[in-house]
């Protein structure tokens, strides 16, 4: 990783560290029967414009067939803009799939998260410790075959932090999409094979990361989200010169990838990502 990562005006962020083997990229397992992402998704998605969001070809996230006008842009043709408007307003107001979403946080991820920190020396079992995290999580489409993909970045370019910890879940099965999350390390990039049934934590503040393309007939589906940590992250920071705009969350939208759920719903955020506007608003003592 990068030891002074800087935002995109090539400025050292100057946050909060968290400790050195906490920012180690790691993959860990949870109950799929018990933290069922994946069915909650399937009925969220199943209850949108099927002209909008597309339709489920069988029982399986792969196999959603995502109408082709909802992954361009306007400017060619597209409708992309509408969609992702209307899939985040969905993300955020579905009630079932929110509640899923936070028992996994509460109940799984910062439990772990915790357990790395006593670790580390930075807390104690016995002692509460103070996380925020970004509600609702991030939900990515990746419809195949394409060609695009995010270009590697770290995402302190976009105001994040280094009190923060991302995680990336996988929904979809890797074997039928050939897409995984890549991170940097000594200068070259190297996939994180998860699958079903794990998550991915790793320092995206830091790290240069990206997903690679999918060249598949399948839909790729992940969810994303950051966690800070109370001494480490700061509710109240943002880099300068980050505004409300919506324009700057457009260019994450390619032929291939429908981003989801970055779409600042609410204006007292406490740490805001320049691009995607994703938000650390749930405070939770554990």
């Amino acid at each position: 990783h990068d030891p002074n990562p800087r935002d995109r005006h090539g400025k050292e962020t100057k946050t909060t560290w968290l400790p050195p083997s906490v920012v180690i990229e790691d993959v860990f397992p949870y109950d799929i029967e018990r933290y069922d992402l994946r069915r909650a998704i399937i009925q969220m998605l199943s209850q949108c414009d099927s002209n909008i969001i597309g339709e489920f070809q069988s029982d399986r996230l792969e196999d959603l067939q995502v109408p082709p006008s909802s992954v361009w842009r306007a400017v060619n043709g597209g409708r992309v803009e509408d969609a992702q408007k209307y899939l985040s307003n969905a993300v955020a107001t579905n009630e079932q799939f929110l509640n899923a979403f936070d028992s996994f946080v509460q109940e799984v991820v910062l439990p772990y998260l915790k357990q790395r920190l006593v670790a580390a020396g930075a807390g104690d079992e016995t002692e509460p410790i103070t996380f925020y995290y970004q509600r609702p999580p991030t939900l990515r489409l990746q419809p195949g075959p394409g060609w695009a993909k995010v270009k590697p970045h770290r995402d302190s370019e976009y105001g994040h932090q280094n009190g923060e910890l991302n995680f990336w879940v996988p929904l979809t099965d890797r074997s039928r999409t050939g897409v995984d999350l890549f991170c940097e390390k000594q200068n070259d990039f190297h996939p994180i094979p998860a699958k079903i049934g794990e998550g991915i934590a790793f320092h995206g503040s830091s790290v240069r990361h990206y997903v690679d393309a999918n060249g598949t007939e399948q839909t790729r589906v992940s969810l994303d989200f950051r966690i800070g940590v109370q001494g480490y992250f700061d509710p109240y920071w943002q880099m300068k010169g980050t505004t409300d705009a919506m324009d700057a969350a457009k260019s994450n939208f390619e032929r291939d990838v429908c981003v989801v759920g970055c779409n600042g719903i609410e204006q007292h955020a406490l740490s805001r990502c320049h691009v995607c506007k994703d938000e650390m608003r749930i405070e939770v003592i554990t």
